[in-house]
């Protein structure tokens, strides 16, 4: 009889142990699968902001500079890039967005300066930055952020500019 009782809690403790062990087992391959979507998610979110922050850019710029003769697209070579232009203190200045070098660039200089690729400030990654104006009023982008994915849009002056000046060059 004094047998039987001291193989009793050992096998309390053995199933006790494989319990917990089964509960230890499963809690790290919560935490494993958990990080591994946190970390996706990051991923995908970061992607996000970057091609969005570059969208809402452009998109935001070209509301700043809604009023006729304020935007003109042209060609520096093969490179489109979007010029807006202001006046500040009957002085003519110009902004200039373009991609170089893997980079949404800007650049804002007076209108009467030389301009060229080399210089500008990067803003925002992107592999790919193509303009089109399709009408007086209205844009079409297409942005390609750094991991490829390409975003198109429509952007709208609310302002509707008559073109008659010439300002887009093609």
């Amino acid at each position: 009889m004094n047998l039987k009782m001291r193989n009793k809690p050992v096998v309390d403790i053995l199933f006790l142990l494989a319990l917990f062990c089964v509960f230890l087992i499963s809690a790290l391959f919560i935490v494993l699968f958990g990080a591994k979507i946190y970390r996706k998610t990051v991923s995908n979110m970061d992607v996000n902001f970057k091609s969005r922050t570059a969208l809402s850019y452009v998109t935001e710029k070209i509301r700043q500079f809604d009023h006729s003769g304020g935007a003109a697209v042209i060609h520096y070579g093969d490179t489109p890039v979007l010029v807006l232009n202001e006046r500040i203190d009957n002085t003519d200045y110009s902004t200039f967005l373009y991609e170089k070098d893997g980079y949404l660039t800007e650049l804002t200089a007076r209108s009467d300066y030389d301009f060229n690729l080399s210089g500008g400030t990067k803003v925002v990654p992107i592999q790919g930055f193509n303009i089109e104006r399709v009408s007086d009023s209205l844009y079409y982008f297409t942005l390609t952020d750094e991991n490829g994915e390409s975003i198109s849009y429509y952007v709208a002056e609310y302002s509707h500019t008559n073109n008659e000046e010439g300002m887009t060059h093609e």
